[in-house]
């Protein structure tokens, strides 16, 4: 039978896939767009999916999620400051060849040379940055298509992440606030490429390899068939593990987030497990290890499924021992 419904789906949401594997995915992923992208044709999908990478990473800040969020904000504020003087630095050569016989011009762009924008506090490059951004709309028609927008895209990071650090809040329930819809963002901006590029190529399966890398996903689902650390968010249902084969086998959960989970055995992957069961309730902050059995394993019921019954995001670490 072909089943057309799962190609409405999105892809990449899995607790199974950690934002680890995930930022690899999703890196190695932009590379191969890079690199295979004949024509431009997939230049929209490109810049699309690289914005969504920089928003889920700029919250999350390439670091485990129980860091301080004012850190992550600030790491993230460093690297896409980096990032922009980095690619102002590179348009120069650029700009003075294009107004080699226009220097007026050319001093819209660097007034005051490299150093002004190397050496300005924070509100300054914003405010020096937006002039160049102004500057690069005026005179987008003297460089490569692509060149401005490719520009603002890289401002905008840096402004949004400035305006994140500054609002940012010192616990970190509010940077999983924030992970809970950039993560996906990200996750229905990959299937987007995947539905895209296999359009562009139906029928030629080679393809698949030449933009993707299936061995991460792969890991991925190896690796949480012990191990499953993820954000839950109000209304979810996870099935943490559907591999365990007997009542005594042990495995720790910790519920490390700020709402009580429900955690219990079912006989499906995403049934819920109600908050009325108070045997199954994984308290906030609890952590301790437990026998499959004792919360509901049977030949029937071989899903461990988890729900999140409340108003906030969770967040759980569950391994086997």
């Amino acid at each position: 039978m072909i089943s057309i419904i799962k190609y409405f789906r999105i892809l990449f949401l899995s607790p199974k896939i950690t934002n680890s594997i995930l930022q690899n995915f999703t890196e190695d992923h932009i590379q191969r767009l890079l690199n295979h992208n004949p024509g431009g044709i997939f230049t929209t999908i490109l810049t699309n999916v690289t914005a969504a990478y920089n928003s889920f990473f700029g919250d999350a800040s390439s670091k485990a999620l129980n860091i301080a969020v004012q850190k992550g904000k600030t790491e993230a504020m460093v690297a896409s400051r980096k990032a922009l003087e980095k690619l102002i630095s590179d348009n120069e050569n650029l700009a003075k060849y294009t107004y080699r016989n226009d220097n007026e011009t050319y001093l819209e762009f660097y007034p005051n040379g490299l150093t002004e924008y190397n050496r300005a506090d924070i509100p300054t490059l914003i405010t020096i940055g937006n002039r160049y951004k102004s500057a690069l709309a005026t005179h987008a028609a003297d460089f490569p298509t692509g060149f401005d927008t490719d520009y603002d895209t890289v401002y905008q990071t840096y402004v949004d992440n400035r305006a994140a650090q500054s609002g940012a809040k010192s616990n970190v329930s509010a940077e999983r606030s924030d992970l809970a819809i950039t993560k996906p963002q990200l996750a229905e901006q990959l299937t987007t490429n995947v539905l895209t590029i296999a359009q562009k190529y139906v029928g030629d399966e080679s393809k698949s390899a030449l933009y993707f890398n299936q061995g991460i996903i792969n890991a991925a689902f190896a690796t949480a068939g012990r191990h499953v650390i993820a954000i839950i968010n109000p209304g979810e249902t996870h099935c943490v593990f559907d591999n365990i084969s007997k009542a005594s086998l042990i495995f720790i959960a910790e519920n490390d987030g700020d709402e009580v989970l429900s955690l219990a055995f079912t006989n499906s992957a995403s049934t819920p497990i109600p908050s009325t069961l108070p045997e199954h309730q994984l308290e906030v902050g609890h952590e301790g290890a437990s026998q499959s059995g004792v919360f509901g394993w049977t030949s029937n019921n071989k899903y461990l499924n988890i729900t999140n019954n409340g108003t906030l995001v969770g967040h759980y670490n569950i391994r086997k021992v």
